[in-house]
């Protein structure tokens, strides 16, 4: 019976850290989706900068 019992805990225990690295994957996904969204605003902004820069001087 304790043998069962042992089995029963271990896998247990393997299916909570199972359930944390699913959870830290999903939680790193979220990170890298949030930060590619972010570093496309930045390269958007920049892009914008860098026209009406170009656009100013033209105009001088």
């Amino acid at each position: 019976m304790s043998l069962m019992n042992e089995d029963l805990a271990r896998a247990h225990s393997r299916q909570l850290r199972e359930d944390a690295e699913a959870h830290r994957m999903a939680n790193r996904l979220i990170v890298a989706r949030r930060m590619e969204r972010r570093a496309a605003r930045a390269a958007q902004r920049a892009r914008r900068l860098a026209a009406a820069a170009v656009a100013a001087s033209s105009r001088v």
